[in-house]
């Protein structure tokens, strides 16, 4: 068995976004789910299929074309505005993009027509956490090009809140959000028929029965994966949690000073993972590192087992307190966030070993 091993759930993944996907349907909300996380994996993407998930987001236009190799036949969105440079690849292989500049509808207009195909647009509004989007005061004269542009359709709007600023989905900015689309709707002469509310954390939104009946769109990934909110650090009830860990391999274990020794760099900051002074303590050094994940979202399973800091190829941890006795060659297992799945899933020197 080759490590450090990611040991995905495939099942317990589809059972979540058939979950979720009936959740959606009974408050006449499409799902799209967002895969980006699986980096192209069409093992875990099965999951999604079998589950009867017909509208899919990515970031990559490489994953998108991955799945469709594999017999996708749903709707595919373009999850991150798009490049001039993939405008082509985004037309042939998607059905709806997300965007935000005036250029880029432009060549997904030009693009569309000269392949004959129509491509749905959602206009992103940035409401507050100054990722992607325009602002308000600037919607109507975007959208309005874009209504005359030929083989592309404004479809509606969306927004993207927690991933940058960690600005909370809550139900003041949501209802900016709704009346954002009414004011364009009065300016267009016509109704819009999305309004894409994104991440996980809205989903706490959908208890309000007002809020509920206007949102039409949900863009959402972690609560399939992980059956986790990370912006509000709650686990999601009913679900699956957790459906990815982490194993790793000890190829160091000594009993070491606490405390690092001699001059350090940064203006005596070092790297930031310097912990108090506790005298000489157990460490374990295991085969996995920045390339691979990101250790601020591991959770040793092994109690007793602290997680001190990271290097690119070794991950340090303080095992003096670890229940039962550890050598080295023995595998520590963790439970993985979004961010460290993400990073995972990425790497090529992660081993994938996939349960049905």
């Amino acid at each position: 068995m080759n490590y450090p091993q990611l040991d995905i759930y495939v099942n317990k993944i589809e059972e979540n976004a058939a979950k979720l996907k009936e959740k959606l349907e009974a408050k006449n909300i499409k799902l799209t789910a967002v895969v980006k996380g699986l980096a192209g994996d069409t093992n875990v993407f099965k999951a999604y299929q079998q589950a009867g998930v017909g509208s899919i987001a990515d970031s990559r236009i490489e994953n998108i074309i991955k799945f469709r190799e594999v017999g996708y036949q749903g709707e595919a969105l373009m999850l991150r505005i798009p490049m001039a440079s993939e405008v082509e690849e985004i037309v042939r292989y998607t059905d709806v993009s997300l965007v935000t500049e005036l250029k880029i509808a432009e060549l997904i207009s030009k693009e569309a027509q000269r392949v004959d195909k129509k491509i749905d647009l959602i206009v992103m509004v940035d409401i507050g956490d100054r990722r992607e989007g325009i602002l308000a005061a600037d919607l109507a004269d975007l959208a309005l090009k874009i209504e005359e542009m030929p083989n592309v359709i404004m479809k509606g709007i969306g927004t993207n809140l927690g991933c940058f600023a960690g600005i909370i989905p809550d139900e003041n900015n949501t209802k900016k959000l709704i009346n954002i689309k009414k004011e364009l709707e009065t300016k267009l002469g016509r109704s819009l028929e999305i309004l894409s509310a994104g991440n996980t954390a809205a989903l706490r939104l959908l208890e309000n029965d007002y809020l509920a009946a206007e949102i039409s769109n949900l863009r959402v990934g972690e609560a399939v994966l992980l059956g986790t909110d990370i912006i509000n650090e709650s686990l999601i009830e009913g679900f699956n949690h957790y459906n990815f860990h982490l194993k790793a391999e000890i190829i160091e274990l000594k009993e070491k000073p606490s405390n690092p020794e001699g001059e350090m760099a940064f203006g005596g900051q070092g790297r930031g993972q310097i912990i108090a002074d506790k005298g000489l303590r157990q460490r374990a050094i295991l085969a996995v590192g920045k390339q691979d994940i990101d250790y601020h979202g591991l959770y040793p399973e092994l109690e007793g087992v602290e997680v001190l800091g990271c290097s690119s190829d070794h991950l340090i941890t303080d095992v003096t307190e670890a229940a039962g006795k550890l050598e080295v060659g023995d595998i520590l297992n963790f439970k993985i966030n979004y961010s460290a799945m993400l990073r995972a899933m990425t790497s090529q020197y992660v081993t994938k070993n996939y349960i049905e």
